[in-house]
């Protein structure tokens, strides 16, 4: 079994949600187009706000590119107000206390997370921010998941080797380069899958 001395988390779909489910299911579900579809296209594009300092207009451009590739572009107005009509999404209080136990148990704690500058200015208002010994968003670092240089920079910030990290993320599509890099990849799909993941990868708290 490989050493390990960190574990990183994504931000959104793991620790920080919206309720009725992803942004991915919820926008697909509001389109009329299957959720696959949705998240394949968006990913594409989604590069446009999650890598550098792009800001209200290149974030306009991606949802005209993404609505007009499902062939819903007449959906633009309605979808740009979809989005800033979304409720508050909340911290799970649940992977949080995980969080505090881990780092209890002297595990190193990381976060990297595709989001813009906005939502990495919002992170750091959380009072949750301070549990981390490193956050890296996508788009003050120019680099994102699943892209290699994204989980060598967490480590790199962690102080370790990249192969004696954990990476959680809640999109398989994000942890597709795993084996090319060396992290260990566990998908997140709810509370009591990702301990019992955690304790059968020598993870105990």
């Amino acid at each position: 079994m490989k050493k390990i001395r960190a574990i990183g988390f994504d931000w959104v779909g793991v620790i920080f949600k919206y309720p009725g489910g992803s942004f991915s299911s919820l926008a697909a579900d509001f389109l009329g187009v299957e959720n696959e579809q949705f998240h394949r296209v968006y990913s594409l594009y989604n590069h446009m706000v999650n890598k550098g300092t792009q800001g209200y207009e290149e974030a306009i451009e991606m949802w005209r590119l993404v609505l007009s590739n499902l062939g819903k572009i007449n959906e633009l107005d309605r979808f740009v107000e979809f989005i800033r009509s979304r409720p508050e999404g909340i911290v799970d209080q649940d992977v949080l206390d995980l969080i505090k136990k881990l780092r209890a148990a002297g595990w190193k704690i990381g976060l990297f997370s595709n989001h813009s500058l906005k939502g990495a200015q919002a992170f750091r208002k959380q009072s949750c921010a301070k549990l981390f010994d490193a956050a890296l968003f996508s788009s003050e670092v120019g680099c994102m998941k699943p892209e290699p240089e994204a989980f060598k920079k967490l480590a790199e910030a962690l102080k370790i080797p990249v192969t004696e990290l954990i990476y959680i993320d809640d999109n398989e599509r994000c942890l597709s380069t795993a084996k090319q890099v060396g992290y260990l990849p566990v998908l997140f799909k709810d509370m009591k899958t990702l301990e019992d993941q955690l304790r059968m990868l020598g993870v105990n708290w």
